[in-house]
C-alpha cells in the first residue's frame, strides 16, 4: 500500500515538474514574440526603404542637420541621413520655387553636418533683364569654399600669394568644414583671422 502512495506522489511531483517546465517555455515565448514586435514597430517602409524610427537610438547615429535656405519653399533645418547630397537637402525642403537659380548649384555635392546652403534666385536689373545672385552677394560674405583669387582677394590682408595658399589648401585638403579651419593655411595666423571671420563664409 506504501508503495502504492509512494509511487502515486512521485508521479504527482513529476507533472507538477512538467506543467511548471511547459509554463516557463510558453512564457519565454511569448516575451520573445513581444520583443520581435516591438522591434518590428521601430521600424517603417517608406517608399520602398525601411527607415528606422527615431527611438532606435537615442543618439540618432548616422544623421546629419543642414540649414537649407533661400529659393526653396519650405526654408528649414532639415535632417538628413548621412551621406546625403544637396539634392536631397532640396527635397526636405518642399524643392526649388519658380526663381530660384539653379547655375552656381551642385546638386551631387555631398552635404556635411552643420553645412548652410542658400539657393539663389533669379532677379532683374533695371532693364528687365535676368541676372542672379548668390549666396555670397546675398550675405556679402566671401565663399572661402569657392571663391577664386580674385575673390579671395577681396578680403583684408589676402594678396595673390595668401590667396593661391587658400586654394591649394582646399584642393589637397577638401572643402573647409568652418571658417576656423583657414587658420591652418600657411601664413593666416590669429591675428589675420581676426580680420577675416567677419567677411567670410562656407
Amino acid at each position: 500500500m506504501n508503495r502504492i502512495r509512494e509511487l502515486i506522489m512521485r508521479n504527482d511531483k513529476f507533472k507538477k515538474a512538467l506543467a511548471i517546465g511547459v509554463l516557463v517555455i510558453v512564457a519565454f515565448a511569448v516575451f520573445a514574440f513581444q520583443q520581435e514586435s516591438r522591434g518590428a514597430e521601430l521600424a517603417y517602409e517608406e517608399g520602398g526603404e525601411v527607415i528606422a524610427s527615431e527611438s532606435v537610438s537615442e543618439e540618432n547615429a548616422g544623421e546629419i542637420y543642414v540649414d537649407i535656405g533661400g529659393a526653396v519653399n519650405n526654408p528649414m533645418l532639415a535632417r538628413l541621413p548621412a551621406g546625403s547630397r544637396v539634392e536631397n537637402a532640396i527635397e526636405a525642403a518642399g524643392g526649388i520655387t519658380d526663381n530660384a537659380d539653379m547655375t552656381s548649384i551642385n546638386r551631387a555635392e555631398f552635404v556635411e553636418d552643420g553645412q548652410k546652403i542658400f539657393i539663389p534666385e533669379l532677379m532683374t536689373d533695371d532693364e528687365g533683364n535676368v541676372v542672379s545672385t548668390s549666396a555670397e552677394e546675398f550675405s556679402g560674405k566671401v565663399n572661402i569654399n569657392s571663391a577664386d583669387s580674385s575673390q579671395l582677394e577681396t578680403l583684408t590682408g589676402v594678396g595673390p600669394s595668401t590667396a593661391q595658399k587658400i586654394i591649394d589648401y582646399r584642393n589637397q585638403n577638401g572643402r573647409f568644414s568652418k571658417i576656423e579651419d583657414l587658420k591652418n593655411v600657411s601664413g593666416i595666423g590669429d591675428k589675420t583671422f581676426e580680420k577675416l571671420k567677419d567677411d567670410i563664409t562656407i
